[in-house]
């Protein structure tokens, strides 16, 4: 925000230095980025008489001329044929710097020159600055100033602009007045308010225009005044020279007015050409479908309907908050204008500046927020420039439209609270006295401090923050310097990792162990990925939760599977020639289950890609992978995902149908879908369902002390009948003997086997905890082993 040092002691007596200026200022958290001049790049400038104006004697062009500055004459050589005795110009001495470029004494022909005659533009002056600016050629002065006094001072170029950074919360000060108003509370002053002269109008304004809005929600005040027999012309001096200062250009007097209003109030205002108004009739309406506005700055914008836009009976004439339409702008043959000062929503402002990529000097301040009193506030200060600046003949007075009429916003705020968040023993009196210094009353009740919020200060919440609100005013003023430092209070608790952080954890590191590379994806996710993945149309994984504001239609959706993600990673890898394509992810999934709020997944993915990788590795990862968590009594069953190979893909579950997750081998449609190469397998599981059936707790069991005795058989089953169906049986045989380390180490059908049937070969271990097994136990145990087999339809091979 620019400060104009000038513009400030308008309001407030300034009998500080710079430095002190800033630091106070500091400690009310406005940090100032610097102080520039108004007339910038100008330094040591200075006003000097032309004594005598000769010809050089070895150039055509170039004159040698005697100039005064008051301390000394100087030897200047230009090239400028305006120049004459007598003349008053800026020179620029030894030593001064213009445009960044310090002045020497130069060899001009054989003549040395000690300074430099310079022009307007040389000083970045124009016309409206100061007649003559713009003439080819040196600056001719037409007034009487002192020699050798500087040339800023002289034309009255003097000013020193404060450049503020502000922070979020402060709205109010994105304005002259604002910042002013702290200026003098940081000065221990009184803030000379400025007093708005109320203009009544001729006639009535509801026969030149009348006002509507459709939507109160996104426009809560609409205020407009009409004003007719317009005159356009420049703006005087004094205005184009303060829009100047603050980095605006001056176009002309009722483009000036509204810019003027903006800087000195805060509030965005607009101009309207009543003559181009279908109707006369403002509409404040949501924009209709396939609807395009022409812009002032003469671009078509499509706009949607969720875009706010001011209207007339027939088109878009303006889109709320951003930029008015060329259909409506204001030229030299305007006759009548209408002045709008409105309020509209910040968030609906923010997303129509996101949309059409084009944030505005107004529509900034619409996302920071405005309010309903500033809008008329500024639409009065606006009306009085037009009747001071005899810009034409104000008609009738306010339309005013709006959802309710502006009222003050009071709290109740504890003393006590307050007193506890600063470290402070202040009184609820103390505290109203220091509140009253940046105009907001208070008073002191039982129990704590009555507050009027002022209407400005949007920044200071009338619900339960309330009491911090306050509290950083009170700091502020108080001095954040003047409150001791303390040692932390309150009371200490042991930190520590819940459950769910420690499985994650041992998960992560299990893999990790295992040769797997953790990778990170977006939650967000395309709607094309389910199609890529062959998902049925009544696929659950389809009900993904739609994102209102998506970076892109790519992004749009929260992820309901994690194989999307795994499959970009593995292919941008291996498209960059990564020699490791093992890697897994811990994130979580969003389906959209109907209820208020959709139910959000963690999954563990796991993807091979390398030319080693093959389904049983898979198995055996997620295998080891319960071993360590604490999983038992799993099995598998061919699974019927749509985006795995079918018959080379399971699903996992336990005996009560809980299920694990699914793995296998990569559809090939898909990984043509993802132009994957090799064969892909990959795996997601359920941290959910493996948190519930996990066993934590380890028993101790010591290593066997007598010797195991390894046997194997072959058994003939269904081709159906899985192998860890037939493992289990073997474990849970009823015998005396431990039977341990069953393996599978064969499969075999063909010759010598049935139509519809496979051999299983499976090995094993026999033994006891206190002694060695004799021949009679491990017949026993073998017998155990065969009938059990034999019970479920699995005969021993012959």
């Amino acid at each position: 925000m620019k400060l104009p040092k000038k513009w400030l002691g308008e309001y407030v007596d300034l009998h500080i230095s710079n430095a002190e200026f800033i630091e106070k200022m500091m400690w009310r958290g406005f940090e100032c980025a610097g102080v520039e001049k108004e007339l910038s790049g100008v330094e040591g400038i200075v006003v000097g008489r032309i004594l005598s104006v000769a010809k050089h004697e070895n150039s055509d062009h170039l004159q040698v001329c005697a100039v005064d500055i008051g301390s000394e004459v100087l030897t200047i050589v230009t090239g400028a044929d305006n120049v004459f005795s007598g003349a008053l110009v800026p020179v620029a001495v030894v030593g001064s710097k213009l445009g960044g470029r310090e002045m020497a004494a130069v060899n001009m022909r054989g003549v040395m020159s000690y300074g430099m005659l310079c022009s307007g533009s040389e000083l970045g002056l124009t016309n409206a600055d100061y007649p003559g600016s713009e003439v080819h050629g040196i600056l001719i002065l037409k007034e009487d100033y002192p020699l050798g006094q500087p040339i800023e001072i002289a034309l009255g170029f003097d000013d020193e602009i404060f450049e503020f950074e502000l922070t979020p919360n402060r709205p109010d000060c994105i304005s002259i007045l604002g910042m002013c108003r702290e200026a003098a509370a940081a000065l221990g002053q009184s803030f000379r308010e400025p007093k708005i002269r109320p203009v009544k109008g001729e006639g009535n304004a509801a026969d030149y225009a009348k006002v509507s809005i459709e939507n109160y929600d996104l426009c809560p005040r609409y205020t407009a005044r009409v004003v007719k027999d317009i005159v356009i012309e420049p703006s005087p001096t004094w205005m184009q020279k303060k829009l100047k200062s603050v980095g605006m250009r001056p176009i002309n007097n009722i483009v000036d007015i509204t810019n003027y209003v903006l800087v000195e109030y805060g509030h965005p205002m607009h101009a309207f050409d009543l003559a181009c108004i279908s109707g006369s009739h403002i509409i404040v309406r949501t924009a209709h479908e396939n609807e395009v506005v022409t812009t002032l700055d003469k671009k078509e914008r499509p706009v949607t309907p969720d875009m706010l836009l001011i209207a007339d009976e027939q088109r878009g004439v303006g889109i709320a908050g951003i930029m008015g339409g060329l259909n409506s702008e204001i030229t030299d043959s305007t006759k009548a204008v209408l002045f709008e000062s409105a309020v509209f929503k910040g968030s609906n402002i923010r997303a129509t500046a996101r949309k059409l990529k084009h944030v505005t000097d107004a529509a900034s301040r619409f996302i920071k927020g405005v309010e309903p009193v500033g809008a008329e506030l500024a639409l009065e200060r606006a009306i009085e420039l037009v009747s001071e600046l005899k810009a034409g003949t104000v008609v009738g007075e306010m339309i005013d439209i709006r959802k309710e009429k502006p009222a003050d916003r009071e709290v109740t705020v504890s003393v006590e609270h307050i007193n506890a968040l600063l470290a402070l023993d202040l009184s609820a009196k103390k505290m109203a006295d220091m509140l009253e210094t940046i105009d907001i009353h208070a008073r002191p009740v039982p129990g704590g401090l009555h507050v009027t919020i002022p209407h400005f200060r949007t920044d200071i919440e009338s619900g339960i923050e309330a009491d911090w609100d306050v509290a950083e005013e009170i700091a502020r003023i108080y001095g954040y310097y003047n409150i001791q430092p303390t040692l932390m209070r309150g009371d200490t608790f042991r930190g520590q990792i819940n459950e769910s952080f420690l499985l994650e954890d041992q998960i992560k590191d299990t893999l990790v162990s295992l040769g797997l590379y953790e990778m990170y994806n977006y939650n967000f996710t395309s709607p094309s990925v389910f199609d890529a993945l062959l998902l049925p149309q009544d696929s659950e994984l389809r009900n993904a939760v739609r994102i209102l504001n998506p970076f892109g239609e790519d992004q749009s959706l929260m992820r309901t599977t994690l194989v999307p993600g795994m499959l970009d990673s593995l292919v941008r890898n291996a498209n960059r020639k990564s020699k490791h394509l093992r890697f897994f992810e811990v994130g979580n999934t969003h389906v959209e289950t109907g209820a208020d709020l959709p139910e959000e997944r963690k999954k563990i993915g796991v993807i091979l890609g390398d030319e080693t990788a093959d389904f049983y590795q898979l198995k055996g990862i997620i295998e080891e992978l319960f071993r360590v968590l604490g999983v038992s009594g799993e099995t598998y069953r061919q699974s019927n995902a749509s985006y795995l190979q079918p018959g080379r893909a399971a699903e996992i579950v336990v005996a009560d149908g809980t299920r694990f997750g699914i793995f296998g081998e990569l559809h090939p449609d898909v990984a043509a879908s993802w132009k994957a190469d090799g064969r892909v397998y990959l795996a997601e599981l359920d941290v959910g369902a493996i948190a519930g059936e996990r066993n934590s707790h380890k028993r101790f069991v010591p290593l066997p002390r007598f010797p195991a005795a390894e046997r194997d058989l072959a058994v003939v089953v269904d081709a159906s009948v899985p192998s860890a169906y037939l493992k289990r049986v073997i474990e849970a045989a009823a015998s005396e003997v431990i039977v341990s380390d069953v393996r599978l180490f064969d499969t075999y059908a063909g010759f010598g086997i049935p139509a519809g049937k496979k051999s299983l070969a499976f090995s094993f271990a026999l033994r006891a905890e206190d002694h060695t097994l004799t021949d009679e136990e491990i017949k026993h145990g073998m017998d155990a082993i065969i009938d059990s087999l034999k019970a479920i339809g699995a005969p021993l091979r012959a």
